[in-house]
C-alpha cells in the first residue's frame, strides 16, 4: 500500500499554515515559556510505502540539550512487505498474500538528534524541526503460516497449490520459529508539533528510512528478494513532556 499522497499533503499544509499565521517572531531568538522543559516521552504509529495502514509502532524518549537541540533514543517494531505481494480471497471468505513464505518484522532501537526550526507560541502555532536517528535492527524472518487442506503449514511454492489454501494462520503462529537477521538503519524526518497545553505532545513525522540486513530476506520466494529496504513514511504521536 502506497501512501496517499493527498493525505501526506493535507496534513503538512495544515501544520505548516497553522504555524504561519500563529508565529510572528517564528521563534528564532528566544525559547518561549511554553517550550520550557527538560525531557519528553512520546507514542506513536506510522504508515509507510512498503507496508499496511499502520506499518509501525515506536517509543521515543527527548532530552533537551539547549533551546534548539535535543537527544533521543527510544524503539520501533515495524513490519516491511514485499513490492509484489498480492492478496487474494477465499471462497471461504478469507485472505492470503499468494506466494509469501515469511514476514518481515524489524525490532529497532534508535539513538538521534533533534533540530529546532521554528519554535511555536505560548498555547498555540506549530513547533517544526529536524530529526535524524540511527541503529541496529533485529530483523525477524518469521514463518508466513497457510491452512491447506485442514492442516497449517508454511507456504512452499514447490508443495501447496493456490487453489487449496483457504485463508492464514497469523503472524504469531510462526513467531517463535524466526530466524533471526541482524542489520542497520538510518531515519531522516521532519517534525510538526503542536500541543494543547505545554506539557502535551501531539505531532506529526514525515520522512525516510533505509533499512540493510546482512543477507537477503526471502519473503516471496518466486520473487527477487532485497537485502536493502527503503521507504517513506507519515507517524503521527503524542505523549507528555515536563
Amino acid at each position: 500500500m502506497q501512501i496517499s499522497t493527498k493525505f501526506f499533503t493535507v496534513v503538512l499544509l495544515l501544520f505548516i499554515c497553522n504555524a504561519g499565521f500563529s508565529q510572528s517572531n517564528f521563534g528564532f531568538d528566544t525559547r518561549l515559556e511554553d517550550e520550557e522543559y527538560q525531557m519528553e516521552n512520546v507514542f506513536g504509529a506510522s504508515h509507510t510505502s512498503n507496508s499496511g495502514l499502520i506499518s509501525s509502532l515506536f517509543w521515543r524518549h527527548s532530552n533537551s540539550l539547549d533551546r534548539k537541540n535535543l537527544a533521543h533514543y527510544g524503539i520501533e517494531l515495524a513490519n516491511t512487505r514485499h513490492p509484489r505481494e498480492s492478496r487474494q480471497t477465499t471462497i471461504t471468505g478469507s485472505s492470503f498474500v499468494i506466494g509469501k513464505s515469511n514476514y518481515l518484522v524489524s525490532i529497532r532501537p534508535y539513538y538521534g538528534r533533534e533540530k529546532v526550526l521554528f519554535q511555536k507560541s505560548p498555547q498555540q502555532g506549530v513547533r517544526v524541526s529536524a530529526m535524524v536517528s540511527a541503529g541496529p535492527t533485529l530483523g525477524l524472518e518469521t514463518p508466513y503460516y497457510v491452512n491447506y487442506r485442514g492442516r497449517k503449514e508454511q507456504y512452499d511454492p514447490n508443495t501447496h497449490s493456490v487453489n487449496n489454501i483457504n485463508g492464514t494462520s497469523g503472524p504469531l503462529k510462526g513467531l517463535f520459529e524466526s530466524k533471526i537477521v541482524p542489520g542497520l538503519h538510518l531515519k531522516t524526518s521532519m517534525t510538526f508539533e503542536t500541543n494543547s497545553t505545554k506539557n502535551r505532545v501531539f505531532g506529526v513525522q514525515a520522512g525516510f528510512v533505509v533499512e540493510a540486513f546482512t543477507r537477503k530476506i526471502e519473503i516471496l520466494p518466486e520473487a527477487e528478494n532485497k537485502s536493502v529496504y527503503t521507504a517513506a513514511f507519515i507517524a503521527i504521536y503524542f505523549g507528555k513532556r515536563r
